[in-house]
């Protein structure tokens, strides 16, 4: 198979929104040891997506990563209408800033897909989001592609699994688990067998660095993710294995409402198109994390 990869269009200065967040500091940090100027957007500095205001003022950039968001199941359904309004408005106001300055948009959005839930999905398989999360993720990406057809605006959607890695805050499933494990307390979860792909930050960080400094489509979509899921069983098995103690847990037998048991991820057209695969393994991230 002939394999074709990307053109790297050089990055001078970049916008992450929800800077201050888990992948924001990261992702903040790896673009300045590069040498790359960072505008830091966040809740911290009064500054909240979802008002156009705080918008007019800010510099030109060439690329915008757009890490603010309400995230996940549990924070989607607690403040409903939070998400809407950060998820869905947060994203106009910031296309309307990418048109204004010519800047390409990287956007990390989540699993959308239809069943079979069991498939390893491929970028143009069918798509049914089934919570909120996924719903408001997906009308992101709907912008995106209505912004870049109709208005010539650079984005970039990026599909991610689950991410993890030191700085994560605990009511995420990787942290939580090791939480627990440590302070000896007994976790409740759904099934042992629900499946994640669990990618390490630093690994996510450099993939979507790539990616932006890319020529990519307008619009195009990438899987970003470990190319093999996790049961929860298994990877609390990995992380009692790395720590040497025994956590107490039982499961509920029970799905979350909506949830899908199983996220999978084929990542086959990112390596094909740059060349990329996660170089940390779960168990050498999973190290890391309780060394921290």
């Amino acid at each position: 198979m002939l394999i074709l990869y990307a053109k790297i269009t050089l990055m001078k200065k970049a916008l992450i929104t929800g800077s201050n967040g888990f992948i924001g500091k990261h992702l903040s940090k790896t673009l300045e040891a590069q040498g790359i100027e960072v505008v830091k957007f966040n809740l911290e500095n009064n500054q909240d997506v979802s008002r156009v205001n705080d918008f007019t003022k800010l510099p030109q950039v060439d690329t915008v990563f757009h890490l603010a968001a309400v995230s996940g199941y549990r924070s989607s359904n607690e403040n409903t209408s939070l998400a809407y309004k950060v998820n869905v408005l947060g994203m106009v106001n910031v296309l309307e800033y990418c048109k204004r300055v010519k800047a390409k948009l990287i956007f990390p959005s989540t699993y959308v897909y239809d069943q079979p839930y069991t498939d390893y999905k491929k970028e143009t398989d069918p798509i049914r989001p089934t919570t909120h999360y996924s719903f408001t993720k997906f009308l992101g990406e709907e912008l995106c592609r209505f912004y870049s057809r109709v208005f010539k605006v650079k984005t970039l959607v990026l599909r991610t699994s689950n991410v993890y890695g030191t700085g994560q805050d605990k009511i995420y499933i990787v942290p939580m688990i090791v939480k627990y494990l440590l302070n000896n307390q007994e976790l409740q979860l759904t099934k042992p067998g629900v499946e994640r792909s669990y990618i390490y930050v630093e690994d996510l960080v450099k993939v979507s660095i790539k990616l932006a400094q890319a020529e990519t489509e307008p619009g195009e979509i990438y899987h970003v993710a470990y190319p093999r899921s996790t049961t929860l069983a298994d990877l609390i098995k990995l992380i009692e294995k790395i720590s040497g103690k025994k956590l107490k847990v039982t499961y509920t037998g029970k799905s979350r409402p909506h949830d899908i048991d199983k996220n999978r991820f084929d990542i086959s057209k990112v390596k094909q198109r740059i060349n990329w695969q996660p170089k940390i393994k779960l168990e050498e991230g999973l190290r890391e994390l309780l060394k921290s």
